[in-house]
Order: C-alpha cells, then sequence, then structure tokens
C-alpha cells in the first residue's frame, strides 16, 4: 500500500473514531444526574463518585462529597457498614442496604436503600437530606436534584364534613394521607373533594377500624384513585361494608397492604407520620384503632380513630404534649379522658359528627374535659369542612366557630 493510500486510510479511520466519541457525548449527557443545594451545583470528581437513578427510581448520591457540600460531618461505622452524617442537632444514620434510616435515633422507613457501587458509598439524596429539614424536588427535564435549606413546606389538614363518620386528608406536598373514608353514603363526598389536593397516585390510606362511618367509603376512593398503602387495624368484621373495603383494600393494584404496627413515615420536608402501637387485643374493635401522630416542624396533631379512654389510660407512656387532637370517638363520653388531656394538653381539637345524631355526639363530658384543659374544640357539624394550615412553625384554621357546651348532643 502506498504511503499516500495509508494517510488516506488513516485520515478515514480517525474520523470514525472521532464520530463515535462525539455520538457518544449526548448519550452520556443525557444520562448524568446533577445536583444543587441552595442553587449551587454541588461538584462530583473522578473520586467521589456521580449521582445515578437507582432501581426504585430513587436518586443516589456520593455519601462524602454531597453531605459536606450539605455542610455535615460525616463518619463511618465500618462495623454496622452504616454511613454517618451530623449537622446541628440531628444525626443521621444510613445503614447499606437497609430500607430505613435513623434520624435521632429514630427509625423512619424508606423504599429503597443505600447501596456500596464501585467501592463508594451512595445514599438516597430525598429521604436523607429531608431528615435534616431540607426541601428536596426533581426536575426530569434537567435531571437534576435541587436541594433548599428554607422554612419547611406549608401543608393542610382538611377534617372533611361527612356527616356522622370520619375522613381526615393530610396534603403534604406530592404527599397525600387519607385517614378513614366516612360511611357508604360518603364515598362520592370525599372521592370529589380530595381530587384537587392528588398529586398523581394517593400515596396513603389508614382505615383506623372496621365500623362503617369510617370505611364505607373506602371502596369508592379505592376504586377513583390509584392508591400506594392501605394501613389497616388488623380488626375484621362480618359487615357488607368491611367486605366491599377490604376486597377493595387487597385487590387495588400495586398497592402494598399492611397492619399497623410502630413505624414512621416520611412525608416530606421536616414533616414525619408516625403509627403508634397501641395493642391489637382489646374487645372492642373500637380500641384497636389505628393511631397516627403527624409531625410537622414544631406542630403536632394527633389522630385516635374511635380509642377509648381505657386504652388511652393504659398507654399514656407512650404519648406527649401535643398541639392538636382530632378528637377520639366523634367526641363520645368514653374517650377524652382527663388523665390523657392532661398528658398531651392540646391547645385545638377538631371533632367529626353530625347535628342530631342518634349516638348524642360530642358530649358535654367530652367538651368539657377539653375547655378544662384550655382547649378550643371546632367541629365539623357547627363549621363543615376545617382545614388546618402549618408551615411547621404555626398553624391556623378556616373557621373560629369553637363549640360550647350548648352545642353537645341531646
Amino acid at each position: 500500500m502506498s504511503k499516500r493510500k495509508q494517510k488516506q486510510l488513516f485520515s478515514i479511520l480517525a474520523a470514525i473514531v472521532l464520530v463515535l466519541a462525539l455520538g457518544r457525548i449526548p448519550t452520556l449527557a443525557a444520562d448524568s444526574v446533577s445536583v444543587a443545594i441552595d442553587g449551587m451545583t454541588v461538584h462530583y470528581g473522578k473520586n467521589s463518585g456521580a449521582p445515578f437513578i437507582d432501581k426504585a427510581g430513587r436518586t443516589q448520591v456520593p455519601f462524602r462529597a454531597t453531605m459536606e457540600a450539605f455542610g455535615c460531618n460525616v463518619d463511618w461505622d465500618e462495623a454496622q457498614r452504616t454511613a454517618i452524617a451530623r449537622k446541628g442537632d440531628t444525626t443521621v444514620r444510613v445503614p447499606i442496604g437497609q430500607p430505613y434510616i435513623e434520624v435521632n435515633g429514630q427509625r423512619l422507613d424508606i423504599d429503597t436503600s443505600a447501596v456500596i457501587r464501585d467501592n463508594r458509598t451512595y445514599l438516597p439524596i430525598r429521604a436523607v437530606l429531608e431528615a435534616f429539614g431540607a426541601q428536596v424536588s426533581w426536575d426530569g427535564k434537567l435531571r437534576q436534584v435541587t436541594v433548599s435549606t428554607q422554612s419547611a413546606q406549608e401543608i393542610q389538614i382538611h377534617f372533611i364534613d361527612v356527616g356522622q363518620g370520619d375522613a381526615t386528608l393530610i396534603d403534604c406536598g406530592e404527599i397525600e394521607v387519607l385517614i378513614d373514608g366516612g360511611d357508604n353514603r360518603a364515598g362520592a363526598t370525599v372521592v370529589d373533594y380530595i381530587r384537587p389536593y392528588v398529586d398523581g397516585p394517593l400515596d396513603y390510606i389508614i382505615a383506623t377500624h372496621p365500623d362503617a362511618d369510617h370505611i364505607g367509603g373506602l371502596d369508592d376512593v379505592l376504586e377513583a384513585y390509584d392508591v400506594g398503602e392501605v394501613i389497616d387495624s388488623g380488626r375484621s368484621t362480618s359487615s357488607a361494608t368491611y367486605r366491599d373495603y377490604i376486597d377493595a383494600a387487597q385487590s387495588e393494584p400495586g398497592c402494598t397492604f399492611s397492619y399497623d404496627e410502630n413505624r414512621s413515615i416520611s412525608l416530606g420536608s421536616s414533616t414525619v407520620l408516625s403509627i403508634i402501637e397501641t395493642g391489637d387485643d382489646w374487645k372492642s374493635a373500637n380500641d384497636s384503632s389505628v393511631v397516627a401522630q403527624l409531625v410537622c416542624g414544631n406542630v403536632q396533631v394527633l389522630f385516635t380513630g374511635d380509642l377509648s379512654e381505657k386504652v388511652e389510660k393504659e398507654c399514656l407512656h407512650l404519648f406527649g404534649d401535643i398541639d392538636v387532637l382530632k378528637v377520639g370517638h366523634h367526641g363520645s363520653a368514653t374517650s377524652s379522658s382527663a388523665a390523657f388531656l392532661s398528658v398531651i394538653k392540646p391547645e385545638y381539637a377538631v371533632a367529626s359528627y353530625k347535628v342530631g345524631n342518634t349516638y348524642h355526639h360530642p358530649t358535654s363530658d367530652a367538651i368539657q374535659r377539653l375547655m378544662d384543659v384550655g382547649c378550643t374544640v371546632y367541629g365539623t357539624g357547627k363549621s363543615g369542612t376545617i382545614v388546618m394550615t402549618t408551615d411547621g412553625n404555626t398553624y391556623s384554621f378556616n373557621t373560629t366557630q369553637a363549640l360550647t357546651l350548648a352545642d353537645a348532643g341531646a
């Protein structure tokens, strides 16, 4: 082969290599993930590794580079195979391969896990940074995780007027939790009411116990929405209403069906919903109600289903000072005991009931006990649907119509 032909061949091969190289550049850029914290892009080098999307669809980021950019002191517990990050008064421990993290010693379940890849430690960025109070969002078009350390997002709690029954929606950004769904007649009301607030699937339904005035409308909700998880009390009845609910819950495509046990669910920045296990062996289904406590920053709201004073007193050690109480059992005389209220000390309470109901809810006894601890009581029978709004520091209601003893059931 002549030198001229050799040069031509070399030039062609070089051009092919260059085209192939250039052709790969857009693919690499398209697959990359960036992270910005308070407007500053985190730079990842060859030694740190780079963010990637895991099989659960969550963004995993290099441990040390990301957490130090966030302002944390970092450590590694080799014996426990756990990454540790500290900032201010918060310590987050992230065990490798486990579906949870620990925030100041409290376990918080997550839907993925930290991993070791190419001898580097990677953490699920949303779960870990939200544990430090940051707001984390994802821009799919830019493939960028945006982190803000500004104040906690505003959330709303909707105590829905379903007549004589219970239905409460917690709306926390892109995450929604529905606690109960009223009776059979309330199903359409609940479905229509929550529609403006549900972003994509309805993330969680909590069925506190199998009474018809709590689960009757849930089959309609399950039919209308894709539901991520149903948390159930574990109690059952032979009623047609219960069968409709349980069949819908257990056959919901892609839905996790679980029973109440001690756990914490992250709802976003500085917001956690904790399930408080009070036992399942009580004679009454009311007393096996799923109990949940919402903590948004410094504001705490307690939901107790139809729990009676018997369980309240037996489980006093599980509770502490709160801000708002969802009144137990619609204001029954057998709930909201003086001993219980002296421990939780609510500033406000909301009772869900229908005026003129045959159970005489809320009772004068319950209202008086709440007033005795300085609690302002609102009710759906008087105000209709009640909406509480909080940013984690302050909170407000869309009503000022407090209940008095004159509002007690006859």
